[in-house]
């Protein structure tokens, strides 16, 4: 009977183990770009393309309004949310981070690109022209 008690017990011990380390998030798609000493996340649920087509469409159509000397292109990566300050629940967001840090988001599925664009424009633009 002890031997049962201990096997149910450590049973349960597993099972609870293995249902925190599955349940603590999820993994998640990030497309960036690093302009200028910024980077640019656009995080995104991995199976939800049509999620995120605002924002993807601002990025671009901010991408193509810039003057920058330097090639600005898109890297697509992915995280867990665990490793990140967002909840999935809070996706598609936008973060831009200077100096590893962030500096302004953009969150939810009812965003605007015109929000989006003017974002990205008074943080990365107008902060690069003060500092040229």
């Amino acid at each position: 009977m002890k031997r049962f008690v201990i096997n149910i017990l450590i049973s349960c011990l597993c099972i609870s183990l293995l249902s925190s380390c599955t349940s603590s998030g999820e993994n998640i798609k990030v497309i960036s770009a690093k302009p200028s000493g910024y980077e640019i996340n656009l995080y995104t649920h991995q199976d939800d393309e049509e999620q995120a087509n605002e924002y993807m469409s601002a990025l671009l159509n901010w991408k193509t309004n810039q003057e920058e000397e330097e090639y600005l292109s898109f890297q697509e990566s992915t995280v867990h949310t665990s490793d990140i300050d967002i909840t999935s629940d809070q996706l598609p967001a936008l973060i831009i981070y200077k100096d590893g840090k962030p500096i302004q988001t953009v969150t939810g599925k009812n965003t605007s690109p015109t929000d989006i664009i003017d974002t990205l424009e008074n943080t990365v633009a107008i902060t690069n022209n003060q500092n040229s």
